[in-house]
């Protein structure tokens, strides 16, 4: 996945997806950056934060987008990395 942040000007994260976890009424999500710099980060995603994701994922233009990801795999784009940027 690809992160940017005001802050850091036009530099551009990659990250990874580690883990996920329910912690209350929390779901903690794992992202491990690995570029430009090697960051463990975590986001607590709460109800009003899933119930907008849900929301959009299902907008149809982002349901297709995700049909097509979850079924074909792009030439260009290879197999993700897999326990948190290391093979």
């Amino acid at each position: 996945m690809k992160l940017s942040s005001a802050g850091l000007g036009k530099t551009e994260l990659d990250a990874v997806i580690v883990g996920m976890k329910i912690v209350d009424d929390t779901i903690l999500l794992a992202v491990d950056v690995t570029k430009p710099t090697k960051w463990h980060t975590r986001m607590g995603l709460q109800e009003s934060d899933l119930r907008k994701l849900a929301w959009e994922i299902l907008r149809p233009g982002n349901m297709w987008f995700i049909i097509r990801a979850l079924i074909f795999r792009p030439k260009n784009n290879p197999e993700p990395v897999k326990n948190g940027g290391t093979k």
